[in-house]
């Protein structure tokens, strides 16, 4: 068992895991802080995330331990592609049937980031917004995105947000993406 630290300024992030699993996580974006940020930000999501570092864990089990929060964390990891996933069969499932197990994909992660301190302060910014604020955010560029999608510039302009505020927003967001230039609601 080995144990690695990932310091993000505070808290520390501690990841416990088995030495049969060394992936890394390369992060190079400096965007990408706002989803990993997100992601370890609950007391819950670090002790599900720890869970699934040494073994399978069923989504029952998590749901059983940690109720909803834990199945939260559960699709927002997906979501990222820091857990991995497959079905059980029949036999293992619940009442005869299959569900989703899930295990940590990365064991460390690798951050290496050289930006301008605006440009750090707008992720941590965006990082930080409590879900409130963010929800009104998410919900007005939603609507104004529309069926069709607008352009990442206009979408900034329109809500006063640099062109990097608005790519750390979509990256905590789960319901836009970027299609070539044009910020679209995901399918």
């Amino acid at each position: 068992m080995h144990t690695k630290v990932l310091n993000i300024g505070t808290p520390v992030l501690v990841l416990k895991g088995t030495d049969n699993m060394m992936r890394t996580k390369v992060v190079n974006d400096s965007t990408d802080l706002v989803s990993l940020l997100r992601a370890f930000d609950t007391k819950t999501k670090k002790e599900v995330f720890n869970e699934l570092l040494t073994d399978w864990k069923p989504l029952s089990e998590i749901k059983e331990k940690y109720g909803n929060g834990g199945e939260e964390a559960l699709d927002i990891f997906d979501r990222m592609k820091l857990v991995e996933t497959k079905w059980t069969t029949s036999d293992e499932g619940i009442e005869g049937k299959p569900q989703k197990k899930y295990r940590s994909y990365y064991s460390s992660f690798n951050i290496n980031i050289s930006c301008p301190i605006n440009e750090i302060s707008e992720i941590f910014t965006v990082a930080s917004l409590n879900q409130k604020e963010f929800s009104r955010l998410e919900n007005k560029i939603f609507d104004f995105v529309g069926e069709d999608g607008k352009f990442g510039n206009m979408v900034a302009e329109n809500f006063d947000l640099s062109n990097l505020a608005l790519k750390g927003l979509v990256k905590r967001s789960n319901k836009f993406c970027f299609k070539g230039l044009k910020l679209s609601r995901k399918d």
